[in-house]
């Protein structure tokens, strides 16, 4: 893996750590929160420590020799923190004595890796850990040890959500869990390819330091998912509440022709006056509520024309439009704004067409006025309509 995608690894776990610091400011942070924030922060900052270019940056020879060791002790570390995390998750099955074994066993396996380390008289040589004939054994213990601990680590984290997992009921909680446990296994995975070269590092002393080819998608994998499951209600709310707005925004886009016949015929449908060509001042800051005063102002300006309505037109426009209702509706407007700025008044009981009743609620009022706007701006029939009804079919259609 190259300096490039170790600091970019390391920079998301930064980010989600930060992120979530400022998420819970103020609020009293429960154990398990804080262990999985270590080994986010500690998984991060060991891969970035393991780097080509960090090595390579270290201007004394004495400390370039410890800064691989550093790196693989925050890794370990940060294994412990998720294990610790595990019983976190399901106190009643563990207790604080299962969690003493624990950290008393990850500082114990730390310990005995960094005396292996120094007895062996591991050195780093470009990408590799060289080690002596008589350091093959202690280079080799250290990582055997790293193995083992990851996967056991790794393994009690990820049973411990699963079981979790599978009694929380559907919704977003669970997705979380689920992503964390695709994490887990790619940890579990990340972990396990390590066991691959101990018989070429028993053999020839060496050991590669940096993540293999096919084992650096597992660790990137370990971390999205993981902060994936972590912050899934952050950003889900989010997107969501983005995406509510776009819809609102496209939607009151649509109405625009439709809008803009009506509220030339009848300018006091307006409940407040818009700022600039885009309404910078409303729409764009507040989409939902624009579309909803839209959608008022629309059926407000139904109601002031419903008495200009043309009696002819209904029944000619189903019939030529084939019963397609908003086009039905678009045409009756396109009539009765001519009549309207004609000043004749067809209903002269001031009745006239009853729009189609729909749904009393935002999406389904939106849903069916963009439909009629649609046909309003793009009917040919609401533009026969515009022109005047050919006398022979309108006669034919004249209601009694």
């Amino acid at each position: 893996m190259s300096s490039t995608v170790d600091y970019l690894v390391c920079a998301l776990a930064l980010l989600a750590t930060a992120a979530r610091l400022v998420l819970t400011r103020g609020l009293c942070r429960r154990p398990g929160e804080r262990r999985l924030l270590v080994f986010i922060l500690g998984i991060g900052t060991a891969v970035a420590v393991l780097a080509p270019a960090t090595r390579a940056a270290v201007p004394w020879e004495s400390v370039a020799r410890c800064v691989p060791l550093l790196g693989y002790e925050l890794k370990l570390g940060a294994e412990c923190a998720i294990a610790l995390l595990g019983y976190a998750v399901r106190p009643a099955a563990s207790g604080p004595a299962a969690v003493r074994r624990q950290a008393v066993g990850s500082a114990f396996v730390m310990a005995v890796s960094a005396v292996a380390y120094v007895v062996g008289g591991v050195r780093p040589e470009g990408p590799e850990l060289v080690a002596g004939p008589a350091g093959r054994l202690p280079l080799t213990l250290f990582n055997a040890l790293f193995t083992v601990h990851g996967c056991w680590c790794v393994a009690v984290f990820g049973l411990a959500v699963l079981r979790s997992a599978g009694v929380v009921a559907p919704g977003l909680p669970r997705t979380g869990l689920r992503l964390i446990v695709a994490g887990t296994a790619c940890g579990f995975a990340w972990s396990a390819l390590s066991a691959v070269p101990l018989w070429e590092t028993l053999t020839t002393g060496r050991q590669e330091i940096e993540e293999d080819a096919f084992s650096a998608p597992f660790a990137l994998g370990t971390l999205l998912f993981g902060i994936g499951g972590m912050t899934l209600a952050v950003w889900a709310a989010f997107l969501t509440r983005s995406a509510r707005q776009v819809r609102a925004w496209r939607d009151y886009r649509r109405l625009e022709p439709l809008w803009s016949a009506l509220h030339s015929a009848v300018p006091e449908i307006s409940l407040t006056a818009e700022v600039g060509v885009l309404g910078l001042g409303g729409p764009l800051r507040n989409p939902e509520f624009a579309l909803y005063r839209r959608v008022i102002e629309i059926r407000d300006g139904q109601l002031t024309l419903r008495a200009h309505a043309d009696p002819r037109v209904p029944g000619w426009a189903e019939a030529a439009s084939g019963g397609d209702a908003a086009v039905v509706e678009a045409a009756v407007l396109a009539a009765a704004l001519q009549s309207s700025a004609a000043g004749h008044r067809p209903s002269a009981d001031g009745t006239g067409y009853a729009p189609r009743e729909v749904a009393a609620d935002l999406a389904a009022e939106t849903a069916w006025l963009v439909t009629v706007s649609r046909a309003f701006a793009r009917s040919a029939v609401v533009a026969q309509v515009r022109t005047g009804l050919p006398e022979d079919e309108a006669a034919s259609h004249q209601l009694s």
